[in-house]
């Protein structure tokens, strides 16, 4: 979860974590005392503050589940298998 999206400093004393949803958060402020102490006494500012902040992760491309979904994926990447497929009369399921 810290390693995803690195935490920034905003002004002096505030440590804003980006995170992607509401269970992140509930897992971050378990071990924030634990957190805390160490930033307190690395950066060495006592006044630290925590903050939170949503992320929307980008939709990457789906996933391919039916037959006709996976040869499609594949013959995008390699269009020499649509011709292969075609000199075998093969049909896709």
């Amino acid at each position: 979860m810290l390693t995803a999206h690195s935490p920034r400093l905003k002004g002096d004393r505030v440590v804003v974590f980006p995170l992607k949803n509401e269970t992140q958060e509930v897992e971050l402020l378990k071990g924030k005392k634990g957190l805390f102490d160490f930033l307190k006494k690395e950066l060495r500012n006592a006044k630290l503050v925590l903050e939170t902040e949503y992320i929307r992760e980008e939709s990457g491309p789906q996933k391919a589940y039916t037959s006709a979904d996976k040869y499609k994926v594949l013959a995008e990447k390699n269009p020499t298998l649509d011709k292969l497929r075609s000199m075998l009369n093969l049909d896709i399921e």
